[in-house]
């Protein structure tokens, strides 16, 4: 009975003690109930990476030879000054001496006044019979002196003989037939040299003396040029002297073709050679220099007006051999460091380090790094990545499927590389020109070879 009170007063206690601690758990699970009630947020996806949208060309193999452009100046391979062999009033000027007049080895240009020559001829003449009488009357002393000798005995020395018989006397006597003889020579080769001679075949380019001039050996009548052949001093970069050699005892220098299209038109030109590549760079430019070589330029069969003209500023295209296995490609298509960037069978940039043989502000030559038939990326990309995700402009029906875009794009480009790659394998790969006439940029190779040869018989000459 007395326990009860107390039993009860501790359960009160325990209650009130545990009250807090109850509604504090009640509160959590609330709160926690209310937190995961709510609705959640959709989370943002991560964007896809976007393809960039490119163009692309296959690489094409390198043709057997390629035209190096460079540009000179047109010499004669000889020239001379025209001068007198012997000095007198000038008589005769030959039509032939005119400005820009061919002419023949041998052809008679000018004339001197040979009066004077042909009476120093006629003196030496006469000289000459006269000291061939003063020899027969040495010659008949001397067969006096032989019978006066015999009289008198063989008791004399060989010396006291010698002049017993007139020696010397015979032996100045025939010297003076000899010089005699020689003045005349002298006298009629003076009189040849009034007819004033080509000394080879060639063209007038300037004439420096008149009818009634008085000339000596010293002047100049005239300015001749050779037209057996006519020199072009080219200037080329150092690296690309590999691809070409000079003529020499046993094979010919590397072919060229001379373009002069101020006169000719742009098609036309004359074939050439390498002569010399010679031993000095350049002092300015450090660039190696080139001879080269043009045959016959004024043949008859070139019409006037379309003749190389010495002076002239013409274009050489050398016909350079291209290692085998190399690759051409544009040069704007490639980027810094010598960087291809190529689009790959899975549709991503590999940027490629390639090893460039030559290259110039058209074409590049690339030995290693690229194949034929890879796709080169001919589009701008403004911040280009190793495995940048790409895809191929698509034509208008892969637009209006957009699912089959990829496939298209695929299919688009393996159409285009696989067809200049049967191009290539069937020999019908292009020889570009760096600089050079449009109608040779479609042929072949060979082909090429033969249709500067032919036109260099027929379009420059009729």
């Amino acid at each position: 009975m007395n326990s009860s009170p107390s039993v009860s007063r501790v359960t009160r206690r325990t209650v009130w003690l545990a009250l807090p601690v109850f509604i504090l758990v009640v509160g959590v699970i609330a709160a926690f109930w209310i937190l995961e009630s709510q609705p959640a947020a959709p989370r943002a996806k991560a964007p896809e990476r976007q393809a960039r949208l490119v163009t692309v060309t296959p690489a094409e193999a390198a043709p057997a030879t390629l035209d190096f452009s460079a540009n000179g100046t047109v010499a004669a391979a000889d020239a001379t000054t025209l001068r007198p062999r012997v000095s007198g009033q000038i008589v005769d000027l030959t039509d032939k001496l005119a400005p820009g007049t061919r002419f023949a080895k041998g052809d008679v240009l000018a004339r001197i006044d040979d009066a004077d020559y042909r009476l120093a001829r006629k003196s030496a003449q006469t000289d000459l019979a006269n000291a061939r009488a003063a020899l027969r009357v040495e010659q008949g002393q001397q067969a006096v002196a032989e019978r006066e000798l015999a009289l008198v005995g063989t008791d004399v020395s060989a010396d006291e003989r010698d002049l017993a018989l007139r020696g010397p006397q015979l032996e100045q006597a025939k010297a003076d037939v000899e010089a005699a003889h020689t003045a005349v020579e002298q006298a009629q080769l003076d009189l040849d040299r009034t007819a004033v001679r080509a000394p080879f075949t060639g063209i007038v380019t300037e004439r420096s003396a008149s009818i009634g001039d008085v000339v000596a050996t010293s002047d100049t009548i005239a300015t001749l040029a050779a037209t057996d052949a006519y020199w072009v001093d080219v200037a080329l970069p150092v690296d690309q002297l590999r691809f070409i050699h000079a003529a020499g005892p046993n094979r010919a220098g590397t072919p060229a073709q001379i373009y002069y299209p101020d006169a000719w038109g742009e098609d036309a030109f004359l074939p050439a050679e390498i002569l010399r590549i010679q031993p000095a760079l350049e002092t300015s430019g450090r660039m190696a220099r080139v001879l080269l070589q043009v045959p016959d330029p004024l043949g008859d069969n070139t019409p006037a007006d379309s003749r190389l003209l010495i002076g002239a500023y013409v274009r050489a295209a050398l016909e350079a051999r291209i290692p085998r296995g190399s690759v051409l490609v544009d040069s704007a298509f490639v980027h810094e460091d010598n960087n291809v960037w190529v689009m790959t069978a899975d549709n991503q940039l590999d940027i490629r380090s390639v090893d460039i043989l030559y290259r110039d502000a058209t074409q590049t030559v690339i030995a290693g790094g690229l194949e034929p038939g890879d796709a080169v990326i001919t589009s701008e990309l403004t911040a280009p990545i190793q495995g940048l995700p790409i895809r191929v402009e698509s034509s208008t029906a892969a637009e209006d499927a957009p699912g089959d875009e990829d496939a298209a794009d695929t299919a688009t480009l393996a159409d285009r590389a696989g067809n200049e790659t049967d191009r290539h394998r069937s020999g019908t790969a292009r020889s570009l020109r760096l600089i050079g006439p449009p109608s040779g940029i479609d042929t072949p190779a060979d082909a090429n070879r033969q249709a500067r040869t032919d036109a260099a018989t027929t379009e420059p000459r009729s």
